[in-house]
């Protein structure tokens, strides 16, 4: 094709015809620079395509992970409200002696365990991980999907953080409580009576701290889920272009 172009060019020079010629010479110029263009196009096209797809799995296996984590953040929110309950309920038998005195010991202590309910939420982070590690989360064509999943980590720790705060602040009160609740004779212990839990003040104290930071905790987790939900909302509409 180049030799044909070529001797074209050579039989206008040899017959004299320069005007001719020069706008020979700039049609094939023209020519060249469009199938330059058209292949540069084919070429974006093939990688944006590319891309696309890559992007189009990658959302698939975080929609997944995004599911599965939501599932396990609604078993801690529903465990911590029963706890939250159990709370608000012991601080109202603090001004109602007779009312704690009829609940029977096995109800109590039923109630007390439900109390302790201190789920921590670990979530699967493989594939966040992996896309944030790797880079690839500036290929995702959303910006909010983009900023939201790179800030989802410390959206998780600032939720947990009264979660934590009963961890380690509980098992030294808790200690206390059950050591009092002992009955001991002669340096042997003869019972264990769970309701004299209720005369203890590292008892209130804990269930005071239960309901103040139960409280705070749960609005921030029922936030975190609403940030998951909206993660897996951005994700479904992505995926549907």
């Amino acid at each position: 094709m180049i030799k044909f172009f070529r001797k074209i060019r050579q039989n206008l020079l040899s017959e004299g015809k320069t005007g001719k010629y020069l706008k020979y010479a700039i049609g094939e110029i023209v020519l060249v620079i469009i199938g330059i263009l058209i292949a540069l196009s084919i070429n974006n096209w093939n990688t944006n395509r590319k891309l696309k797809s890559e992007e189009q799995n990658l959302l698939k296996d975080l929609r997944i992970e995004i599911k599965n984590n939501i599932d396990l953040l609604s078993i801690a929110i529903n465990e911590h409200e029963k706890s939250y309950a159990i709370a608000q309920e012991f601080k109202s038998l603090f001004k109602n002696r007779a009312a704690f005195n009829e609940m029977s010991d096995s109800t109590f202590f039923k109630k007390w365990r439900k109390l302790n309910q201190n789920w921590t939420f670990d979530p699967n982070k493989g594939i966040l991980k992996s896309i944030i590690s790797s880079g690839q989360i500036n290929n995702l064509s959303n910006k909010e999907l983009k900023y939201t999943l790179a800030s989802l980590e410390d959206i998780i720790t600032d939720a947990f953080e009264d979660t934590m705060k009963i961890e380690k602040r509980r098992d030294d009160l808790i200690k206390e409580i059950f050591i009092d609740a002992h009955i001991i004779n002669n340096n042997e212990i003869q019972n264990f009576e769970p309701k004299r839990f209720y005369d203890n003040p590292n008892f209130r104290l804990l269930v005071i701290y239960f309901d103040e930071v139960r409280n705070d905790g749960l609005k921030e987790e029922h936030d975190l889920k609403k940030t998951m939900n909206r993660i897996l909302q951005l994700i479904e509409m992505e995926i549907k272009k």
